[in-house]
């Protein structure tokens, strides 16, 4: 075909992927590719009068398209996918050809389904670009693009924050376009390793608001005060020395064995803890020079010792308030999905740095390391198994309990240090699995296994504590006088702006409030609308298009994030739930309407339970503020 199609395809491409069709203007040799397609040669032949898109791989030929008619191909293509499409579906389609896949489930599939491809060779696509006449795809707002050079390094946070959530666990389908998976097995092999990645972490972080939910809406409120007046941790990281050595303490059972030998240690590394191990540190006449806290139910006691009280934090609104509170040392925030305050943060020209910190807090002190340019790192009591049946180092608050066998939660089996059979748990895995992908990935890094005992992770050298010290912790370096240099977060033109924000927060609610029960009311005159056989009527079309309006008011709300945490499991069962079809088109209306009005009404009592939290901020922000109009 002539380069107007070409042409054509590109300026489509740029309406909606704009990065994509930049990046297939670029010189090829600026372009990057996965390895498996430096074997592979796409062309398009003409066979019979039709273009047929094929690819050479060695001495073989992959035909991407069928030679003739592909209709009955594509019709059981897509009938094998599901028997039904509900609302909202999304398809996960690995590979773009010719476009044949996308456009029959776009012609097939309800109007209110998503397609998302994942197109993963720049040779495939530039030849389809060329070759075949692809911009209604481009134009069709069902259709998501992930190109891979565009993503990579990025994808799995990519597909996980903006096309990915919690009701697509159950809803999805995934596909394969013609002859992708014999093109590029490792790629696909990767791809769908992702997918299931992705999956796990919309389960997982589900399950934390179900758990934590309620406590996370009450620390961001409470810590409020507490971000205002905290330190600026990217201009700390600043100012460390990459060449130190930073040694990661966690609580795990073997911290009972070496713990002493930290002392030789201080001075010449950087020593950050866990908030778990601040006790047992503290006994053992340590102090760390940094602490970090991730739970959102972590409480007080893990601050019973007075000196521990002083050690600087890195912490997130959420960390518990009990916790924050009685600290009295530097807090240094980032920002762990707190979505909101960040946005106001943002708004004072002071985003939070967001840290990968895998899950475990753990994971977070090995991740600050790493921001602060650390090239070698030593992990102590990092068990991540159930070190002779135990927990935790005897000292902490979980440690002094006694833990039967049977008591154990989620006991899998691995291999210790020694290549010896130990318990672990499921969740101790993923925490092993995230330290293992970043080492993997990180060829300037050397990480040593001090804890002398747990579960075996990959990539580490294994040492005892006393020969990792002597031999890394040589050259003298005190912390202490680092922090001493850090600066405020804010300066007092950006704590008054945030302030201003952060009062605006009544307001906001009661605003969410008016739209969720003028939206119930519009509920509730569909169904009347609906018992009488009304439902294709331009009034209930009205209706449904301001419920439509309403409901993304609601979502785009700067406070919803409050309520979905409020919300906890009561989300979780709706969202099980909520894009279930009906056979009936009448019953399908009201069982739709009846899960709305259900989830309205479960945020307007959120909403009831997060009031009492107003009182905070009204205590510690308006306490001396001129703009009383904003009450």
């Amino acid at each position: 075909m002539p380069d107007s199609v070409y042409e054509k395809n590109i300026s489509a491409l740029r309406e909606r992927f704009e990065k994509i069709a930049d990046y297939m203007e670029k010189p090829e040799s600026d372009i990057m590719m996965i390895e498996e397609e430096q074997f592979i040669i796409p062309y398009v032949t003409d066979v019979a009068g039709k273009a047929v898109l094929a690819v050479q791989k060695g001495d073989k030929t992959y035909r991407l398209d069928s030679l003739y008619d592909n209709e009955a191909l594509m019709d059981l293509w897509f009938s094998g996918l599901k028997d039904n499409w509900d609302l909202d579906s999304k398809l996960f389609m690995y590979g773009l050809g010719n476009g044949m896949f996308v456009r029959k489930f776009l012609q097939r599939a309800r109007d209110d389904c998503k397609v998302i491809v994942h197109e993963p060779s720049y040779k495939i696509f530039k030849t389809a670009l060329e070759n075949f006449d692809l911009c209604d795809i481009f134009a069709d707002n069902r259709v998501g693009f992930i190109f891979w050079p565009i993503f990579i390094g990025d994808y799995i946070k990519s597909v996980y924050e903006i096309l990915f959530g919690y009701t697509d666990v159950s809803s999805f389908a995934g596909s394969f376009y013609l002859n992708y998976p014999q093109l590029f097995p490792e790629d696909v092999k990767a791809y769908v390793e992702g997918i299931n990645r992705v999956k796990a972490f919309a389960a997982a972080n589900q399950e934390v608001n179900d758990n934590f939910g309620a406590y996370f809406c009450k620390n961001a409120f409470s810590n409020m005060s507490l971000l205002e007046e905290s330190y600026d941790f990217e201009k700390l990281a600043e100012l460390v020395p990459d060449d130190i050595t930073a040694i990661v303490v966690a609580a795990g059972p073997s911290l009972d064995k070496n713990i002493k030998e930290l002392a030789k240690a201080k001075g010449k590394s950087i020593i950050i803890s866990t908030d778990t191990a601040l006790k047992p540190l503290s006994l053992a006449g340590i102090v760390p020079d940094l602490t970090a806290i991730l739970d959102g139910k972590k409480d007080a006691r893990y601050l019973s010792q007075e000196d521990s009280r002083s050690v600087p934090i890195v912490c997130t609104p959420r960390g518990g308030t009990e916790f924050l509170h009685l600290h009295k040392g530097m807090k240094f925030f980032i920002n762990d999905y707190c979505d909101h305050l960040n946005e106001v943060m943002r708004s004072v020209g002071h985003e939070l740095k967001k840290l990968d910190s895998g899950g475990s807090v753990a994971n977070g002190c090995f991740a600050i390391a790493r921001f602060f340019g650390c090239r070698r790192i030593i992990l102590v009591g990092q068990d991540l198994a159930y070190t002779g049946d135990k927990t935790h180092s005897s000292v902490t608050v979980r440690g002094a309990k006694k833990t039967e066998v049977d008591e154990l939660e989620h006991v899998v089996m691995d291999v210790d240090i020694n290549g010896d059979p130990i318990r672990s748990s499921a969740e101790f895995l993923l925490y092993k699995e995230w330290f293992e992908s970043r080492i993997n990935a990180s060829k300037d890094l050397e990480v040593i296994d001090a804890t002398e005992g747990g579960i075996k992770i990959e990539g580490t050298t294994i040492m005892p504590l006393r020969h990792a010290i002597e031999e890394y912790c040589t050259k003298e370096f005190d912390f202490s006088t680092v922090v001493k240099c850090a600066q405020p977060l804010l300066d007092d033109e950006a704590k008054e702006e945030y302030r201003k924000a952060i009062r605006k927060i009544p307001g906001q609610f009661k605003e969410l409030r008016g739209i969720i029960r003028a939206t119930l009311a519009d509920y509730s005159s569909m169904r009347r609308l609906v018992q009488r056989n009304d439902y294709h009527s331009s009034r209930m079309r009205k209706l449904n298009e301001n419920t439509k309006k309403q409901t993304k008011r609601v979502e785009n709300s700067p406070v919803i994030e409050y309520v979905h945490l409020q919300l906890q499991d009561k989300s979780t069962e709706l969202l099980n739930r909520i894009n279930k079809l009906e056979q009936d088109e009448k019953q399908d209306l009201l069982t739709a309407f009846d899960l709305g009005e259900q989830y309205l009404h479960d945020m307007d009592t959120a909403i009831s339970e997060i009031e009492p939290y107003m009182d905070i901020i009204r205590h510690d922000f308006w306490e001396g503020a001129d703009d009383a109009a904003d009450k």
